[in-house]
């Protein structure tokens, strides 16, 4: 257990927000195949985080070992070229949709950031 605990306190936040993706699994969304294209790609973007569309379901959802209720995956791409490369995954992932957010909405959810050369990939599974 001490090993295991080394190695999750060397780990950064993006590497435990890609393991937790490649661990999770619902419907469509597939998370072993999510993960093997997002660090095959990685060059595209700048971070990765997975959310849910529901306020604090991961909360509720903690005491169920396992259940990590996350329905939204947003993808911090490094620029348009690259928004629509990783865009193109969705339909691969069997998204439910699949959006490139305006730079306004990017602001709106992340807080206005001056960078306009990124842009923010959004995908949902039903």
């Amino acid at each position: 257990m001490a090993q295991e605990e080394d190695k999750l306190t060397q780990a950064s936040a993006q590497q435990i927000q890609l393991e937790l993706i490649r661990r999770w699994g619902f419907n469509a969304f597939d998370g072993k195949e999510v993960y093997a294209d997002l660090t095959a790609s990685s060059h595209l973007w700048e971070g990765v985080v997975m959310d849910s569309s529901f306020l604090l379901t991961k909360l509720r959802d903690m005491v169920d070992d396992g259940l990590w209720n996350v329905d939204l995956l947003y993808i911090w791409a490094a620029d348009e070229e690259s928004a629509k490369q990783l865009l193109a995954f969705g339909e691969k992932w069997r998204a439910s949709s699949a959006e490139i957010c305006s730079v306004e909405e990017m602001n709106e959810l992340m807080g206005t950031l001056g960078r306009k050369e990124r842009r923010l990939v959004a995908m949902w599974w039903d």
